[in-house]
């Protein structure tokens, strides 16, 4: 009887422990999922992996041809150029832990006494690695703030700027709140040439990690793509970007079987490998039906473009698909779909309503009036939300229209004024 307890509970534990292993998967991003199947692959020798070869690709594919695939990370974007640099062992070491430490912007909050205690090594060493990653290119990583990421930028232009490098360094608050009389005042410049400089620096790229690792960027690769042919919207899964998983039989056939414990062994891999399958075809088939419903009720979008996205709950999917809102969250997580009008994040989806308007649909349009504005004279928010109501007849809070204003990172009017 106790036996019979004990081998339940073991039961019950390692179904658990599946259960929350298949609920992580659904929500990996693709880069994670492939980690994940790399370890599978390590710790279980009978796991295989297979790239999806050139031929096997599928017609609904052939678009993403010339896509580069996200694996040239920041990190080996910077490691490929320490490839014949003499460095010593510790130095490379501490190159290693401080590209390592870097964050997504390509920023480094770690500080040299810090790396030093923490590997052990002389700050000197330290010092000198540090000095050679802000070498490398892009210009500006391992910057510790965003003025000190532009100076870096600054100082390895063709022609130094000797007032747009004072400006970062020592006047930098008040020069992006625009409170240049001030500047003007003590540097004995004038507007325009403070002008000059906001140019300039806009001109550099605050997030240099970003251009590696940014979201947005075109490399990369859709989880599912969406095309529209003879009338029809097809979805395909995009089974390039994930290895196909094959039970390695060459392998089993070599190992001795009459071993009872062998035989076990091999079943237990079995098991395993079986159940990667069967998540990896959930995975898919859960990330199909969501997309198949999301085009039924953003039809509008797919066939028109990002003005017409409507107002969408997790809710509302999770409903008419029978499964739980929590699902359909974890399975739009980190994911993305080509469609018709370009790539985008499936979470986009799913926004709340603003008066019969999607927050997606406002948001654009506020983009638009924006970057249609005199700017010398800016729109204020209340300008923006008057215009808004004047032309496209939806009515939105000045409040409002600065809360999306600053989700899209544009700065308010009195910052976005220019001179002449």
């Amino acid at each position: 009887m106790e036996m019979q307890l004990t081998q339940k509970q073991e039961l019950k534990i390692a179904l658990t422990k599946e259960l929350v292993q298949a609920i992580e998967l659904l929500q990996y991003s693709t880069l994670e999922l492939q980690s994940l199947l790399h370890e599978q692959a390590l710790e279980n020798p009978f796991i295989e992996l297979k790239e999806r070869k050139r031929n096997e690709r599928t017609d609904s594919m052939r678009y993403i041809e010339n896509v580069s695939v996200f694996n040239h990370s920041l990190a080996s974007h910077l490691q490929a150029q320490l490839v014949g640099m003499r460095l010593c062992n510790e130095q490379k070491k501490a190159l290693d832990y401080l590209i390592a430490s870097l964050d997504e912007s390509g920023y480094l909050h770690t500080t040299v006494a810090e790396t030093a205690c923490h590997l052990q090594l002389e700050e000197t060493v330290v010092s000198k690695a540090l000095h050679i990653l802000r070498s490398l290119d892009p210009a500006g990583v391992g910057a510790e703030n965003l003025s000190h990421c532009l100076y870096l930028q600054l100082i390895r232009l063709p022609e130094r700027d000797e007032l747009a490098e004072t400006i970062v360094t020592e006047y930098f608050e008040p020069f992006v709140t625009k409170k240049w009389k001030k500047i003007k005042a003590k540097l004995g410049v004038e507007l325009s040439d403070l002008q000059r400089v906001w140019e300039l620096i806009r001109t550099l790229h605050p997030r240099p990690g970003s251009l590696y690792n940014d979201e947005q960027m075109t490399y990369i690769l859709p989880d599912v793509i969406v095309s529209y042919d003879n009338g029809t919207w097809t979805v395909t899964m995009n089974e390039e970007i994930v290895p196909t998983v094959v039970w390695n039989e060459s392998y089993e056939r070599k190992i001795q079987a009459d071993d009872p414990y062998v035989r076990k062994y091999i079943e237990e891999k079995r098991q395993q490998f079986q159940w990667i399958q069967r998540c990896l075809t959930q995975r898919a088939a859960t990330i199909e039906k969501i997309t198949l419903e999301l085009i039924d009720k953003q039809r509008d979008y797919f066939e028109k473009g990002s003005h017409h996205m409507k107002p969408l709950t997790m809710r509302d999917v999770a409903a008419s698909l029978h499964m739980h809102e929590s699902t359909v969250s974890r399975a739009v997580k980190n994911k993305y779909m080509q469609t018709p009008h370009g790539l985008i994040e499936m979470r986009r989806f799913f926004t709340s309503g603003v008066d019969d308007a999607s927050q997606e649909k406002v948001k654009s349009l506020i983009a638009e009036l924006i970057k249609q504005e005199n700017s010398q004279k800016p729109l204020s928010d209340q300008n923006i939300a008057d215009l808004l109501e004047q032309r496209y007849n939806i009515c939105v809070a000045r409040r409002t229209v600065a809360k999306y204003r600053e989700q899209l990172h544009i700065p308010p009017a009195s910052k976005r004024k220019q001179y002449a």
